[in-house]
């Protein structure tokens, strides 16, 4: 594994702690001015809009305490031409209700397109195939 690969991986690495933990100034730093996220039945989004939903920053639609995430997602293959990668992964989210147990899954794949930006990477455009799953 080349340097720009281990990079791009660190980066994925931050990207899913920015999630996990709703780190939102951290989410900011990995999508570059002009990102846009691309998902099934939906327009594209910005990246800043993205940002906050992913790390349930929006107070006007804040996580639900009576859920449990469990997120499942690596990296399947990176290639990097220049200061150009592409990179594709796969990810299953299963959520719990605290108080019936009920559960319930999305799974995917996503193509993200990255750019060097200084001496890292950031996020330029990703399309994700997010849908609904059957509970494992």
């Amino acid at each position: 594994m080349n340097n720009d690969e281990q990079a791009i991986r660190a980066w994925y690495d931050d990207w899913i702690r920015a999630t996990t933990d709703g780190d939102l100034d951290l989410a900011r730093r990995l999508i570059a001015d002009d990102g846009l996220f691309l998902m099934p039945g939906a327009p594209p989004m910005d990246g800043e809009t993205f940002a906050v939903a992913m790390t349930g920053s929006d107070p006007d639609h804040p996580p639900d305490p009576n859920v449990a995430y469990d997120l499942d997602s690596k990296v399947n293959e990176v290639r990097v031409f220049g200061d150009h990668a592409v990179m594709w992964s796969e990810f299953s989210l299963t959520t719990t209700k605290k108080d019936t147990g009920e559960k319930s899954r999305v799974a995917g794949h996503s193509l993200t397109y990255l750019e060097r930006s200084g001496d890292g990477w950031v996020l330029v455009r990703d399309a994700n195939t997010m849908a609904p799953a059957p509970v494992e």
